[in-house]
């Protein structure tokens, strides 16, 4: 039964509170060992975005998850939208281009729960800008934040910071496989992280599949459901049997 501030959308668990100390609390009562995280706005294309979900996370199923543990998209809420927006002076037509919080957490979810059934994926937003205030609050409230990975962030001493790595086991950052940016890249600040955390190159790195993590150009190498195909390089694409759960959308 899902907890009183969480609905169960097609299997995902979306936590609906944004305050700090709430999430924290829903987490607990969902009960889940090991969290593996990962942030950010979620506002470029499913085409864009995608890809990049789905190969982060693979990495973590292949060399780091065990079974039960949870992953976890954090969101920027559409309270913390609009200030980055703020920050970023952006035109009206780009605000007015921004989908909601559901739409852009789910454009994610959802693949992720097709290419994990078994896996729990849970969804939660935050208010703030960064998700530091809500990754402190996780870690002192004894959750097991036992992975961060980041697109973009991290890779180098001139990529900006990943923000809350200080709280997590293990921290990775992928460097993007193109010259696209994350929203956020060029209102991040900068740090010496270099001791907490492990660049991976998922362009580089063989999975188990016997191949690269993702292609130059953004798609991913590893085995798919049929119904993200789209996202897969088409040489290397192959199909796994569809989930028993209904899909909706």
């Amino acid at each position: 039964m899902s907890a009183p501030d969480t609905v169960n959308i097609n299997n995902i668990v979306v936590v609906r509170a944004t305050n700090e100390d709430a999430i924290a609390q829903e987490l607990k009562a969902l009960g889940h060992e090991n969290i593996h995280c990962t942030n950010g706005t979620y506002s470029y294309n499913a085409d864009r975005i995608v890809p990049t979900m789905l190969a982060g996370f693979q990495y973590i199923q292949d060399k780091v998850a065990a079974h039960g543990d949870a992953f976890l998209i954090a969101v920027n809420s559409d309270v913390s939208m609009n200030a980055i927006m703020d920050q970023k002076q952006a035109s009206q037509a780009e605000r007015d281009a921004q989908e909601d919080q559901y739409q852009r957490a789910l454009k994610v979810a959802m693949p992720l729960s097709d290419q994990f059934p078994d896996r729990p994926i849970v969804v939660v937003f935050y208010d703030k800008t960064t998700p530091n205030d809500l990754y402190n609050t996780l870690a002192a409230e004894a959750l097991n934040l036992e992975t961060l990975h980041k697109w973009g962030y991290g890779t180098d001493p001139k990529a900006p910071k990943i923000e809350g790595a200080e709280n997590f086991n293990r921290v990775l950052a992928y460097p993007l496989p193109n010259d696209v940016k994350p929203v956020c890249y060029g209102i991040t600040g900068h740090a010496d992280q270099v001791d907490i955390i492990q660049v991976v190159k998922l362009s580089e790195v063989e999975g188990a599949h016997g191949k690269a993590y993702i292609s130059a150009q953004g798609r991913v190498l590893f085995p798919v459901a049929a119904f993200l195909q789209q996202h897969a390089e088409p040489a290397a694409a192959t199909t796994m049997p569809v989930p028993g759960a209904p899909r909706v959308g």
